[in-house]
């Protein structure tokens, strides 16, 4: 009983930056060599500095970075050398060419880190793991690396984030900016096998943007379980029928049938290699959809809900758009953009947990973490300046 009830209990910033130790970021530091022949803008405060630039503003951009580097209560906690300043411009510079991988590593500390928050059982539960792309529009034509979609002649280019979000974290991210890129037959399933690496045992779930046979044969060759949504036009043959269906009803939708079935392609006409499980369902107004995975051991009813809790990614990405301002770019190029992306994903992390353990909406969380997060520096500051602990004044 007591185990459940401190499943639901609150959490502090200053807790969850402690499983982090400050040493983590300087270690990772040092093994990617970020800070070669760095003088001012260093990994570590660079790190900060856009933590809480994405933090503390709903449009960041280089000049407000320029203004948190050059805060002095940030330079007193986190710059090397105080007296020294930035300019937006040596910023800009900076993420232009600054070692990515850096980022990905700390990105990915903080996930193993901030997963174990997360009970047994909550974990196991979130076996599902949903993977879609977003695509983010530059603001203007300065986008020097990109896709040109559609019609429009402004000149602007897109950007494409393949994420993959297994109901609690970002898990897995890529990005494109390649015109060939635009298929999700070439970006969702680069992300899925690069995420089933690490991420062994998990159900990957994606839209019917996948479509090519080979792509589900290796996954299945490779015991990587799927549930996608296939094409009706798809050409298919029947191997053995598991269920008839009868019209029984799921959710909003009447089961069909519930079959063993192999594929053939689109243009070679070629049978797959393997044998796959095709649940057909009609809703009230009689239009097909068609289910795709290679698990046969659940029931239809299950293999449907874990397509339903594809939705989750949607809402994901509407958070970091909405609050985490995803969309805007600070960056001309892609390495900087890469940079950005996983700043927005580690604080995504930070304010979802924050969000979960306290009980709180999106806006709430993110309000209150910044305001703990500028209380903890204003401790640092008040103990450096050799102060009392601030926290007695609330005491008082």
């Amino acid at each position: 009983m007591q185990k459940a009830s401190n499943r639901h209990q609150g959490i502090s910033v200053a807790e969850l930056l402690s499983l982090i130790p400050d040493g983590e970021p300087v270690r990772l530091a040092a093994e990617t060599n970020v800070d070669y022949y760095s003088r001012v803008l260093y990994g570590r405060s660079v790190f900060y500095m856009l933590l809480m630039g994405l933090l503390c503003s709903e449009r960041a951009g280089l000049r407000i970075l320029e203004d948190m580097f050059n805060r002095k209560g940030f330079k007193t906690v986190f710059n090397p050398d105080p007296s020294k300043t930035v300019k937006y411009n040596s910023i800009s510079e900076r993420l232009d060419v600054m070692e990515v991988e850096f980022f990905e590593k700390v990105f990915e500390l903080f996930y193993d880190k901030l997963s174990q928050l997360y009970s047994q059982e909550e974990i196991l539960a979130q076996k599902i793991v949903r993977v879609d792309s977003t695509m983010v529009a530059g603001t203007s034509a300065k986008l020097l690396e990109g896709m040109c979609v559609g019609c429009k002649k402004d000149g602007k280019k897109q950007t494409k984030y393949t994420i993959a979000f297994d109901g609690l974290f970002p898990c897995g991210v890529e990005v494109f900016s390649e015109k060939s890129d635009l298929s999700e037959d070439r970006t969702i399933p680069k992300v899925v096998f690069s995420c089933a690496e690490r991420h062994k045992g998990k159900i990957f779930v994606f839209d019917r943007g996948v479509q090519k046979r080979e792509t589900f044969d290796l996954l299945s060759q490779e015991k990587i379980e799927f549930v996608c949504r296939l094409k009706e036009s798809s050409q298919r043959e029947a191997v053995r029928t598991m269920e008839t269906g009868n019209g029984r009803r799921i959710g909003s939708l009447f089961l069909v049938s519930d079959e063993e079935v192999r594929l053939f392609g689109t243009r070679n006409k070629k049978p797959t290699q393997e044998t796959y499980r095709l649940i057909t369902a009609v809703n009230d107004k009689g239009d097909t959809y068609l289910f795709l995975s290679n698990i046969f051991d659940l029931l239809p009813e299950v293999i449907l809900l874990f397509y339903r809790k594809r939705w989750d990614i949607e809402v994901f990405f509407r958070f970091l758009k909405q609050e985490l301002n995803l969309s805007h770019f600070f960056s001309t190029k892609a390495n900087g953009i890469k940079i950005i992306l996983y700043m927005t994903l580690i604080l995504s992390m930070l304010i979802l947990i924050y969000k979960r353990k306290n009980q709180l909406g999106f806006k709430t969380a993110k309000r209150r973490f910044m305001y703990e997060l500028d209380w903890i520096l204003t401790k640092i500051i008040v103990h450096l300046c050799g102060g009392r602990d601030p926290d007695i004044v609330l005491r008082c």
